[in-house]
């Protein structure tokens, strides 16, 4: 019987334990569904609320959008917001239907919103109709902000009210689940026994479950650490890197963008977050990222690009891509990550590496064969020359040898244009102000382009000065007059402007080879024919030329292009098709004082009676050619073919006007050493130097030493005259 008791007892109170136990189950899940349905009702209350709010500020975007751009896409989103707003105003309307205070709140809500909405209809409308400026008004006197703000307010109204409701709600839940424990703790204590059993299994399982805790806990550690490297490196890196996120199949929306793009793009973070690329983009930009995007997630692998970027807020860059695709846990490419390299200063350099090799190509070429073909030259008219006084009284050996000088010096001026363009020219810089050469240049200008163009020059006041070769400046603007005669064959007019200019840096950085500064512009005008991109992209070239064959050589703009880079100055064209062509030289400012520049003599003076010229040429020829000039102009002439003889000579004692020496010659005395010793053993001797082509004897930087006077073969034999009798007249200092 006792046993049966105690069987009867353990059965009764496994029964009860069964039935509270029942019990319990079966009303905390009760309460728990009770709670579980209001949570899911407030939160459906609150999503269809945040749902209208969001289409109305939907309503309001794309409205904006349309009337400041005058944009149709963006009524895409209007027209998706109008038709969603009664759906979603009806649903919010039954969701609180069974609460008075709700309803009242959220019928407030829909009336402000409908208020709202009629005053965007009425701007839409206007704008579809074509009346943006109605539109615009309407929009700044509707109150557009107070109107959203209102809204948002009865919004957040409906939003606490439920969410109070909710707690009140949750608060008695609480109570009966309280009530519900008190039963559970007898229930508890029934199960000890077993829960005493019970623990020593979970001691086991508990010693492997802290391993375990252990382990996961390292490995979220290590996570970490490398989340914190790499969010590092994405935030300090100089390349611009961006991640992209695929949605709805073929969305690309940006997921983040490192400060390095954000700062070039000019553009906050948190405003592109989250927005497709097609909607921060220009559609015909935007079409052609996307199409790359395509390319890189069909082919699983990242691709490289290069292009340059328009429209960014320093100029046009040159920037060098890698886009990668990246796969989620299924194997799916659900995002792209890219990487941006601005590479523009580094294309730039490799493009003036490349201009400055094609340049020195082009000065070793030209120099290699100015001095040899020079030299020909000047024994050609200098013999030319000589033999003016021999065809005295017949017309046709004069007309013969007017040709035959004709044909001298038009080669030799294609060799000066070439030496011009690959900058090995020898200049004479002086600090001049411009002012004054390009007033007096006006009448040249008139008499050499014609009655046909009007010739207009300006110049600003307080014109700086600048430091340039005055008689190169003036070869310029001729070239650059001539050429403008030639594109306007029925007339026009010529406007030679000079004026004070400053490149910034920002310029500098758009502009090839420039360096920010002050500068004195000279700007050369025509309203003539113009010319298309691909033409004012070769204009510089040498031989490049729209004339026909034999109207021109296509070496004066180079030539105009090679001396401004030479002096340290940059120039610039304009140009559009039946409209004119502007070309813009700027030369360097200097704050030194002008230098006076003597005028050559028009008419040289007749040679005082055994005034002697040592003339120093080492080719036969040529140094016949020389000594046949000064013959014929009056002086008397000493002869060396090296500067040993010459040394010799001027030792011996003789008379000697000027020294007149070829630059390059063979021998172990530099010319510069054969100088210091002539004006060392002669103070005061003029020496007067000629070359074919000098790189570096007498000229450095492309300029001539102070001091220096060199006249350039071929000379004429008057150009001769002229400069003998200038520095004998006025020896300058010694070179």
């Amino acid at each position: 019987m006792g046993f049966k008791r105690i069987v009867a007892a353990a059965v009764a109170l496994a029964l009860l334990v069964a039935g509270l136990s029942v019990f319990l189950i079966f009303t905390q899940v009760a309460t728990v569904a009770s709670a579980r349905a209001w949570l899911d009702h407030t939160r459906a209350v609150i999503d269809s609320n945040q749902q209208l709010l969001a289409s109305v500020q939907e309503l309001e975007d794309s409205e904006r959008g349309f009337v400041i751009t005058h944009d149709p896409a963006y009524l895409k989103g209007y027209h998706r917001a109008s038709a969603s707003l009664p759906t979603q105003e009806a649903e919010l309307r039954r969701l609180v239907a069974d609460n008075p205070a709700e309803a009242r709140q959220v019928a407030d809500l829909i009336d402000a919103i409908q208020r709202r909405q009629s005053t965007v209809d009425r701007i839409v409308a206007a704008g579809q109709a074509g009346d943006f400026e109605l539109a615009r008004d309407v929009m700044v006197g509707s109150r557009a902000h107070v109107e959203m703000e209102d809204i948002r307010a009865l919004a957040d109204k409906v939003t606490t009210s439920e969410n109070t409701l909710l707690n009140s709600r949750t608060i008695a839940a609480r109570q009966i689940q309280n009530l519900e424990l008190v039963l559970g703790l007898a229930v508890s204590l029934v199960a000890l026994t077993g829960l005493t059993l019970g623990m020593i299994l979970l001691a086991d399982n508990n010693r492997r479950l802290v391993r375990a805790i252990a382990s996961a806990e390292t490995a979220e550690a290590a996570r970490d650490a490398l989340s914190a490297l790499t969010t590092a490196l994405f935030n300090a890196s100089p390349d611009y890197l961006i991640v992209l996120n695929i949605e709805d199949g073929d969305r690309y929306v940006v997921a983040d963008l490192n400060p390095a793009f954000a700062k070039t793009l000019n553009v906050r973070p948190e405003r592109v977050r989250g927005r497709a690329v097609e909607r921060l983009l220009p559609p015909r930009v935007a079409a052609g990222l996307i199409a790359h995007y395509r390319d890189v997630r069909a082919g699983g692998e990242p691709i490289t690009t290069r292009s340059e970027i328009p429209g960014l807020p320093g100029g046009p860059r040159v920037w060098e891509s890698i886009m990668a695709p990246v796969r989620n846990a299924d194997g799916v490419v659900d995002r792209l990550i890219g990487a941006v390299r601005d590479i523009t200063d580094r294309v730039r350099a490799e493009e003036r590496l490349r201009d400055s090799q094609r340049m020195e190509a082009i000065g070793q070429l030209t120099g290699g064969v100015a001095h040899d073909f020079n030299n020909l030259l000047q024994v050609i008219r200098g013999n030319l020359e000589l033999l003016a006084s021999m065809v005295e009284g017949d017309p046709r050996g004069q007309t013969r040898l007017k040709n035959a000088l004709y044909g001298a010096d038009r080669a030799a001026q294609l060799t000066r244009q070439l030496l011009a363009f690959a900058r090995r020219q020898p200049l004479a810089p002086k600090v001049v102000n411009l002012s004054r050469l390009v007033s007096d240049m006006a009448d040249l200008l008139r008499r050499t382009l014609g009655e046909a163009i009007e010739v207009e020059t300006v110049v600003a006041g307080g014109l700086w000065n600048t430091i340039a070769d005055p008689a190169q400046v003036e070869s310029a603007i001729l070239n650059l007059a001539l050429n403008a005669r030639d594109a306007m064959p029925n007339g026009g007019r010529l406007t030679v402007e000079i004026t004070n200019a400053a490149l910034d840096e920002t310029y500098a950085r758009t502009a090839r080879d420039v360096t920010p500064g002050q500068y004195v512009m000279i700007a050369v005008t025509d309203t003539g024919e113009g010319m298309t991109d691909e033409v004012r992209a070769r204009v510089f070239e040498p031989f490049f030329t729209t004339k026909s064959d034999g109207k021109g050589t296509g070496l004066g703009l180079s030539m105009v292009y090679g001396f401004v880079k030479q002096s340290n100055g940059h120039i610039q064209i304009y140009s559009e098709v039946a409209h004119g062509t502007t070309v813009k030289i700027y030369l360097p400012r200097s704050r030194q004082a002008e230098q006076r520049t003597l005028l050559l003599l028009d008419q040289p003076p007749a040679p005082e009676t055994g005034q002697t010229i040592l003339v120093v040429e080492d080719e036969d020829a040529v140094r016949e050619a020389a000594v046949g000039m000064l013959d014929e102009l009056g002086y008397r002439s000493l002869q060396a073919p090296d500067a040993e003889a010459a040394l010799k000579l001027v030792e011996a004692g003789e008379r000697i006007d000027l020294v007149f020496t070829d630059v390059v010659m063979p021998g172990a005395i530099r010319t510069r050493d054969f100088a210091h010793r002539v004006q060392a053993m002669r103070p005061g001797v003029p020496i007067l130097f000629t070359s074919g082509y000098t790189d570096n004897a007498i000229i450095h930087q492309g300029r001539l030493d102070d001091g220096v006077h060199l006249i350039s073969k071929p000379y004429a034999k008057a150009d001769l005259a002229r400069r003998i009798a200038q520095l004998i007249a006025e020896p300058s200092a010694a070179p």
